[in-house]
């Protein structure tokens, strides 16, 4: 009797305990990737048709207008699974970073905070506040995006549109979002004012080598180049990076237009049950590949 049976044996494990536990399968990658599947399937049907009544932030500075709309008007699809299904591990990781440093520092006076404002029908959540006037945004990227913004110290542009939009409700509309009985008490801005004068980004890479890299020792180089660049000997998370920049209402007023604008047209159509033409100026077309509307929208073309 080999050692396997005797410990079987030992514990009282019968043939038919040893027969299961000899057919029992390792993990199936094809099948993960069926579940999913449907796990997003899931998960966006819900929320689309279900839960979104609001314009987002990720509505104001990325999606095409004909999307958002499609979603506000809950429009029905055969399928809502996302169309690249690692989208989905990117926004599991992606959480687990903003957990990662909210959970490990006392540096933020306000974490997670609700901005709903109803007459606008826009809701946000910012992901940190430092006193009045500091407004922080973590994120976390791939390692191309993550070089680019180390190269030219500037954040990415739907980033930068994302934190505008932000400061601009809680200078505007600071009353009514503290009013808005929708909010939790403990989850909107407790401060009376704000004059956010300084936005920070915190850069996290959350692959450090996503490019298509077939050489081992040339992924090992581009680290160790990120890290020069980064000049690792003062900064020990190599994989993350901070962005301070100064702004005014003057720095920021042309981006608050472009966004507010395509707000006031969103809640136009939705008034006056409308569907945007291709001539709308924030159709984009660039977006179709990930859109869940893809096969029913018109305005591809």
């Amino acid at each position: 009797m080999d050692n396997f049976s005797s410990v079987l044996n030992l514990i009282g494990c019968n043939n038919n305990c040893q027969s299961k536990i000899e057919q029992s399968k390792p993990f199936d990658l094809n099948l993960f990737l069926d579940e999913l599947h449907q796990y997003s399937e899931t998960k966006n049907r819900d929320y689309h048709l279900k839960f979104a009544k609001n314009i987002n932030a990720y509505d104001l500075t990325s999606s095409c207008i004909a999307q958002v709309l499609f979603k506000l008007y809950k429009t029905p699809v055969n399928s809502f699974a996302d169309k690249w299904l690692p989208i989905l591990m990117r926004g599991f990781i992606g959480q687990a970073v903003h957990n990662f440093i909210q959970s490990n520092t006392n540096q933020f006076s306000e974490l997670e905070r609700t901005l709903k404002v109803p007459s606008l029908r826009f809701s946000g959540r910012l992901d940190g506040l430092i006193g009045s006037n500091v407004l922080v945004e973590i994120k976390s990227c791939p390692y191309n995006d993550y070089i680019k913004v180390i190269k030219s110290q500037k954040p990415r542009s739907a980033d930068f549109d994302q934190i505008v939009i932000y400061r601009y409700m809680l200078h505007n509309h600071l009353e009514e979002i503290k009013n808005n009985k929708e909010n939790s008490k403990n989850n909107v801005p407790s401060l009376d004012k704000y004059n956010i004068n300084k936005i920070q980004f915190i850069y996290v890479a959350h692959d450090l080598i996503s490019q298509d890299i077939e050489d081992f020792s040339l992924a090992i180089k581009k680290i160790s180049a990120l890290k020069k660049q980064l000049s690792s000997k003062n900064n020990k998370f190599f994989f993350i990076t901070s962005l301070i920049i100064d702004v005014n209402d003057q720095i920021t007023k042309p981006f608050e237009e472009r966004l507010l604008g395509k707000l006031k047209r969103i809640n136009n159509y939705l008034q006056t049950n409308r569907f945007p033409t291709k001539d709308d100026p924030y159709i984009d077309k660039k977006s179709c590949y990930f859109c869940l509307y893809r096969n029913i929208c018109q305005l591809q073309g």
